[in-house]
């Protein structure tokens, strides 16, 4: 398939924070969550946000966690060119 697009700059755009569930959920437990911005999300991965029947969005972060690998493969990718360029300097002084 095709490969995942990673663009760091759209990713650190969207937050990551604490919350608590707004009223009219249906939840009874108002604990801290942690989570991100199902809306913002929605723009850059429509695959991994849902609606329900309410128009309320929700993020599959079961499928979010494929993003975090595809972005940890990217920086990898990365850091062995850096590490490749600090060697190359490294040995011409």
């Amino acid at each position: 398939g095709e490969s995942i697009n990673i663009n760091f700059e759209d990713l650190k755009s969207i937050p990551k924070k604490y919350y608590t569930w707004k009223e009219g959920f249906g939840l009874v437990n108002d604990s801290v969550q942690i989570g991100t911005s199902a809306q913002e999300l929605q723009k850059l991965y429509p695959e991994i946000v849902s609606v329900d029947k309410n128009g309320y969005l929700s993020v599959s972060y079961d499928r979010l966690s494929i993003i975090a690998l595809a972005a940890i493969d990217e920086l990898h990718k990365e850091n062995e060119i850096i590490k490749e360029r600090l060697r190359v300097l490294e040995d011409k002084s």
